[in-house]
């Protein structure tokens, strides 16, 4: 886990003016944001898992809206639509600052016309996705991925529309941002402590560089492939003799019952949960890995000696998928039946053999049952191939008694 440095966008001026016996607050201070990532985050288009750095290269959308009182559903973003934060020092285009009306406190620093408070609640996604603010459809026109937020007319929580892919280059690690439950102190000297695990609501202006610290949470489930041999022994390990080969040619992953759209609620009710809702397509997803999308490491090489061969599958567990990329998708209650369907050759050099080699093909077939797949979690198919030796046991037959004659060469009398 990498903490990203928080750190104010922009340093404002500040001045204090004497009113006889009383101050008025005209500091702007502007909104700063920093930002967490628990693991990692894969920008849309891209494969693998990111580090924050990388995040703070694609960037995250926040949607902030001002209200007077509460935050309540028949708000706007009015205050921030879908602002990319990016950068080492998260910053952002288009400046805001913290409105000045804020609730009785420290009156020394209360302005003097204020009667009612105004509060500012943030709600963030990521990867960054730009679209058009009128409609909330993304300007790459993707079909898989984050296809759609809401727009800047709508009222209510700010959501992000998204699709799952089969296709390994279009995988999406969506995450949303929620506080950690730190005290907040306003200006005034009011406190508000949001919600672990859910996003900051009813904020006022804080103390100067104060920064809104994002903690991001993964909304998805994540699958990923690895295979190990089994030599000589019914666990995984051991140790391969003479230099055999086992490399893989084709994996396919069945899974059933997976929702191919849903949208994310980036005001989640339950702490520390993705807020899913309108999931729909229910159906069989199927996820081949073949050709260039196989690690090198284990990848068939085709009709070659072992020799020729790469490392191929050992007695430790390797990813199947390569450059580390794996599928996501929307989360899954109840029991599912997963199958897994590999193709792999196991390959022995010979020089008394046709070609130098013998070459084996196995096409095996098996179901594995996952209790669910959940957001935030890794769930890892392990494809144990067991491999054993053929090995010889020799006795030779001792010789029995058979039939006897007898011949008188000559008889004698």
């Amino acid at each position: 886990m990498i903490i990203a440095a928080s750190a104010a966008v922009v340093l404002s001026a500040c001045a204090k003016i004497d009113m006889g016996t009383s101050k008025v607050n005209d500091i702007d201070e502007p909104v700063a944001f920093g930002a967490y990532a628990r693991k990692a985050v894969v920008k849309a288009g891209q494969a693998g898992e990111l580090t924050t750095t990388a995040l703070q290269g694609s960037g995250f959308g926040v949607f902030a809206y001002q209200t007077t009182g509460n935050y309540s559903t028949s708000a706007t973003p009015n205050f921030m639509y879908n602002t990319k934060v990016y950068g080492a020092s998260w910053t952002y285009d288009i400046i805001k600052y913290w409105p000045n009306q804020i609730q009785a406190g420290d009156t020394d620093r209360q302005p003097a016309t204020a009667f009612q408070a105004d509060k500012v609640s943030f709600f963030a996604y990521g990867p960054y996705v730009p679209a058009t603010a009128s409609t909330g459809v993304p300007t790459d026109d993707a079909t898989s991925g984050i296809t759609a937020l809401t727009n800047n007319a709508t009222a209510g929580d700010p959501k992000v529309s998204f699709k799952v892919s089969n296709d390994l280059s279009k995988q999406v690690d969506l995450v949303w941002a929620v506080s950690n439950g730190a005290t907040w102190t306003n200006v005034g000297g009011t406190t508000n402590t949001p919600v672990s695990g859910k996003p900051y609501l009813n904020l006022q202006k804080p103390a100067l560089n104060t920064a809104i610290h994002f903690y991001f949470k993964h909304a998805l489930s994540q699958v990923k492939l690895q295979a190990v041999a089994a030599y000589n022994q019914i666990a995984e390990g051991g140790t391969a003799q003479d230099g055999v080969k086992i490399t893989i040619a084709s994996v396919t992953v069945t899974i059933p019952g997976v929702s191919e759209t849903a949208v994310l609620n980036l005001n989640n009710t339950t702490a520390d949960a993705p807020l899913w809702e309108n999931a729909s397509g229910s159906s069989d997803l199927t996820l081949t890995i073949a050709d260039a999308n196989i690690n090198a490491a284990l990848k068939d090489a085709g009709d070659k000696l072992a020799s020729e061969q790469p490392a191929g599958v050992t007695g430790t567990a390797t990813d199947v998928i390569a450059d580390s990329k794996y599928y996501t998708i929307i989360p899954k209650d109840g029991a599912t039946n997963v199958n897994v369907k590999i193709v792999y050759y196991v390959t022995t050099d010979d020089p008394d053999l046709l070609g130098g080699k013998s070459r084996v093909k196995n096409e095996i077939e098996k179901t594995v049952s996952f209790a669910k797949f959940e957001a935030g979690k890794k769930n890892t198919i392990k494809m144990i191939l067991g491999i054993s030796e053929v090995k010889f046991v020799a006795e030779v037959d001792e010789w029995a008694d058979g039939l006897s004659g007898e011949v008188n060469l000559p008889l004698n009398s």
